[in-house]
């Protein structure tokens, strides 16, 4: 039986459906048996630069997924991202294509009192699993990380580090390779309230989210100080 209560310290879940940062992975995990549905608005300076364009521009879109955790150590989702198919005479948007992708991440190491929490994952697994020469399917969000995540406490505050090795399949993404992470921090009188700083390899974003009424999760974030990304 799926546990739909949120706790009050549940993780954010990003784009993919997978908890983490904004748009960086981590090592944290949503509690067993949780189970989500949500949606985000891509800004098109969050999107790859190959896919999402129309007659030769890049344009905003959004997505959204179910996601499940099963198990303690595993968590799995389904997104759908929103692609311009067809505009009219006027320039308004007629038609749309989906994107669709699985992801999955699996968490071997717990975090302990001495040690980070270490988990590795997969955007676009089942593709990668069922069509090993990739030459046939786009990947538009395709990569592969490992992420260590650290929690610190301190007067009742919670200070988060995550440290993170990605690397996207495809070279028009390669800009968000490497290593990336960020710093998240819970204030001791509103734990339902996260912020946090990432680096993505390419680009600086700072982010927040919220938990509300037990149920329901906004996040809101910037990239560069100029682009706006959020979702619920």
């Amino acid at each position: 039986m799926l546990l739909w209560w949120l706790p009050q310290t549940v993780q954010a879940q990003q784009y993919t459906g997978i908890s983490g940062l904004v748009h960086v992975p981590s090592a944290e995990m949503n509690h067993e048996g949780d189970a989500f549905i949500g949606a985000h608005f891509l800004n098109k300076a969050m999107t790859p630069d190959t896919g999402f364009l129309y007659q030769g521009e890049k344009y905003h879109t959004f997505d959204y997924y179910v996601s499940l955790t099963p198990f303690s150590w595993l968590e799995m989702s389904y997104v759908c991202t929103e692609r311009i198919y067809r505009k009219d005479a006027q320039g308004n948007i007629v038609n749309w294509s989906k994107d669709r992708y699985a992801s999955v991440k699996i968490r071997p190491l717990k975090e302990g009192k001495y040690h980070p929490a270490v988990a590795i994952g997969c955007n676009d697994v089942w593709t990668s699993a069922f069509f090993p020469d990739q030459h046939e399917v786009q990947l538009y969000f395709q990569n592969f990380y490992i992420a260590a995540t650290k929690h610190f406490e301190f007067k009742g505050n919670e200070l988060g580090l995550t440290l993170a090795y990605r690397h996207f399949y495809r070279g028009y993404n390669s800009k968000w390779n490497g290593i990336v992470g960020g710093i998240t921090f819970r204030p001791s009188f509103f734990p339902q309230w996260r912020l946090m700083a990432e680096y993505t390899g390419n680009d600086f974003i700072l982010g927040t989210d919220m938990l509300l009424w037990q149920h329901l999760r906004l996040q809101a974030s910037v990239k560069d100080f100029k682009y706006f990304y959020g979702g619920l």
